[in-house]
């Protein structure tokens, strides 16, 4: 658990992902790392990076055009 502490003074312990959460959502002024305080705008933080990956994209398909198919009573 890791100790916060809200913009609005009060504190709180949280886990790793609702930190990350608060944090998106501009909830907290500071939270205890191992060491020390980092104070929201001052510390830097760990930014979430987005590699490129250079693989084949297996989620993009091709387009094939469709023909309407004849209905059949």
């Amino acid at each position: 658990m890791i100790r916060v502490i809200y913009r609005d003074g009060t504190e709180d312990l949280v886990t790793q992902k609702f930190l990350d959460i608060l944090l998106f959502m501009g909830e907290v002024q500071m939270f205890q790392r191992d060491d020390d305080w980092a104070v929201i705008g001052v510390d830097p933080l760990r930014q979430k990076s987005r590699s490129a990956f250079s693989g084949e994209d297996r989620r993009l398909h091709q387009q094939t055009d469709i023909a309407p198919q004849q209905m059949c009573y």
